[in-house]
C-alpha cells in the first residue's frame, strides 16, 4: 500500500484559544541529541530515549537524520526489523526518502510530505 498523502490546506484547523483560557507551561528541560549510527551506517541524532521518559511521553523514539546527500546507489538502509505494533511518523522537509515496512507497505516521502505508518505484528 503506498503512503497516504493529505492536502494540509483541507485539514480542519483548531480554533485559537483566548489567551486568558490558555494554561502556558515553561520548558522543563532542553535535551541535546546524541549521535548514533543505525542500520548500514547512517547517522541519526536521538534525544530520547535516554532522558527521563516521563518528560517525553508519548514518544518512544525521536530520530533526526539531518541533511544527507547520497549519490545513486550509496543510500544506506536497515536490515529487517519488526516494529511490532507501534506507529512511525516520518516527515521530509526537503528531499526524498523511500520508507517501507516488512510487508511492503510504505512509499516515497518527498518535499514536505508526511507518512504515518501503523506497523503490525505479522503472524507466520
Amino acid at each position: 500500500m503506498p503512503a497516504v498523502m493529505a492536502d494540509p490546506l483541507t485539514l480542519p484547523r483548531l480554533p485559537l484559544l483566548p489567551q486568558e483560557d490558555t494554561d502556558w507551561r515553561r520548558v522543563a528541560k532542553v535535551v541535546t541529541a546524541q549521535r548514533h549510527l543505525e542500520g548500514e551506517g547512517f547517522q541519526v541524532r536521538r534525544p530520547f530515549p535516554g532522558i527521563d521518559l516521563s518528560l517525553a511521553d508519548p514518544f518512544l523514539l525521536l530520530d533526526h537524520m539531518g541533511a544527507v546527500e547520497y549519490a545513486p546507489g550509496e543510500a544506506k538502509g536497515t536490515p529487517w526489523h519488526p516494529h511490532r505494533g507501534f506507529e512511525t511518523v516520518t516527515y521530509i522537509i526537503d528531499g526524498a526518502f523511500q520508507h517501507q515496512d516488512t510487508t511492503g507497505g510504505g512509499g516515497l516521502i518527498a518535499d514536505g510530505a508526511t507518512q504515518w505508518m501503523t506497523a503490525a505484528v505479522r503472524i507466520r
